[in-house]
């Protein structure tokens, strides 16, 4: 849906850019143009000046992406307090911190999984960072397994294992291999599938998923750190605000 409305906007802009280019070309009798004369001369601009194009094309595409980050950081700083207060995430990293890094992601995502080890290195080396994680289950069914499971891990005080774990499989988390991963970081299976079977785990995914639309976070990964707004994970940028935030 994001992408329909930011390729409405694209459209709309680039007729607008069009309708000026033509327009301002007028007639040299300054009389207004038929729609014969009007599609000619867009045709004729549009094989005469073909980059005109891909330069409309980046320009309003960057001025989308640039409003809609701009309204996911003003909902993020209005319920900045509730991100870092709600009970339905987990904490990492060092409780006791001296700055916070709130990481939604899901287990399908890829560019999660790639992100992890990068993301760990940065938190071990550091040292004092506390990291807040909410489970955003956006991939589908397998997702959603995955989240009820990592919180059925948190039951037993195995967040951190099977988080580690899960992010590491390159392969699907099917049933099978979500249970594998289970088993091997030593959880109880019984306990486990008594877990899964209490209807308030699904209930805290999707308290979590309803959170993260009302912030308009709607991709993964998405860091927040010290209240400011990362798409994906890019180290520069997330240093950078580690140490805005230190400085305040």
């Amino acid at each position: 849906m994001r992408f329909l409305q930011i390729g409405v906007v694209i459209t709309a802009g680039l007729l607008g850019v069009l309708i000026g280019i033509v327009l301002g070309g007028g007639q040299e009798d300054g009389s207004a143009l038929t729609d014969e004369q009007f599609a000619a001369q867009v045709r004729t601009t549009l094989v005469e000046q073909p980059e005109i194009l891909q330069e409309a094309f980046y320009v309003l595409e960057t001025r989308s992406r640039q409003d809609e980050m701009s309204s996911l950081q003003d909902a993020v700083t209005r319920n900045y307090n509730l991100i870092e207060s709600s009970p339905a995430s987990m904490i990492g990293g060092n409780p006791d911190g001296d700055v916070t890094i709130v990481e939604f992601f899901d287990y399908e995502c890829g560019y999660c999984r790639r992100a992890m080890p990068e993301f760990d290195e940065l938190i071990s080396t550091d040292g004092n960072i506390k990291v807040i994680y909410y489970e955003l289950p956006i991939l589908g069914e397998r997702s959603h397994r995955a989240a009820q499971v990592a919180l059925a891990a948190d039951r037993q005080d195995l967040y951190a294992p099977y988080h580690h774990a899960a992010m590491a499989v390159a392969e699907r988390l099917t049933d099978e291999v979500i249970f594998t991963i289970a088993e091997n970081i030593g959880m109880d299976m019984d306990q486990l599938r008594a877990d899964l079977a209490d209807p308030s785990l699904a209930e805290r995914v999707n308290a979590n998923l309803q959170f993260a639309q009302a912030m308009q976070i709607n991709s993964t990964p998405t860091f927040i750190v010290g209240g400011r707004v990362v798409l994906g994970f890019n180290e520069e940028e997330i240093r950078g605000y580690m140490a805005e935030a230190r400085a305040r």
